[in-house]
């Protein structure tokens, strides 16, 4: 990389950790959107290649083979801050409780399964990059802590998603100062609509 390229970029800032947002889309005949506003930690998923060794011949140098992918284990928790009126852990529940009913019939697979948007800001709150996760389930809603001698302190929970697998999209300036600053500007345009959109479509 070139010294100017490089400067340049540090110019325009880093990505920050706390620079993030989250969109849950529940099942389709259940009719739950929720923009996780209250998400105050997550994670970006991994993904690694699973591999067996193999040699052509006895005593030889072994290759590395992949036999599959892990997407982090499909497995990913999210860390919601709670309003008084709990809003989101009552639309985790009410996705939980659709899942299966009181004799514990379960719904089949496809009838259960949302997504999840995870997006990186920068400092203008422009989107940078954005991970999809795909046949979404709130597995596990973790408990949580009531302590009489906690003074002001915020309740929060943890729920556990799995998911199948995830896809990603980067929002990256070509090279050039012209491309970059065109590009910069339709990044901001279209991240204005799309959160217009958004406004709608979660009753914002």
């Amino acid at each position: 990389m070139k010294v100017n390229r490089f400067l340049n970029q540090l110019n325009e800032g880093v990505a920050q950790q706390n620079r993030f947002e989250v969109n849950i889309q529940g099942p389709r005949g259940l009719g739950l959107s929720m923009r996780g506003t209250h998400v105050i930690n997550a994670q970006l998923p991994s993904r690694q290649f699973v591999t067996a060794q193999h040699s052509d011949y006895g005593g030889g140098p072994m290759r590395q083979f992949i036999n599959k992918v892990d997407y982090g284990g499909g497995l990913l928790a999210l860390t919601f801050l709670c309003d008084n009126t709990f809003t989101e852990k009552q639309q985790l529940e009410i996705w939980q409780n659709y899942i299966f009913d009181e004799v514990y019939g379960y719904q089949y697979h496809e009838d259960i399964i949302g997504s999840m948007t995870i997006r990186q800001l920068d400092t203008a709150q422009n989107i940078i990059y954005e991970v999809e996760l795909h046949e979404v389930i709130p597995l596990g809603i973790l408990e949580q802590t009531l302590d009489a001698g906690a003074s002001a302190t915020p309740q929060t929970f943890t729920c556990n998603f799995a998911f199948r697998t995830w896809s990603s999209s980067f929002e990256n300036s070509p090279t050039g100062i012209l491309g970059g600053l065109f590009r910069k500007a339709s990044r901001k345009l279209n991240t204005k609509i799309r959160r217009k959109v958004e406004d709608i479509f979660f009753g914002d």
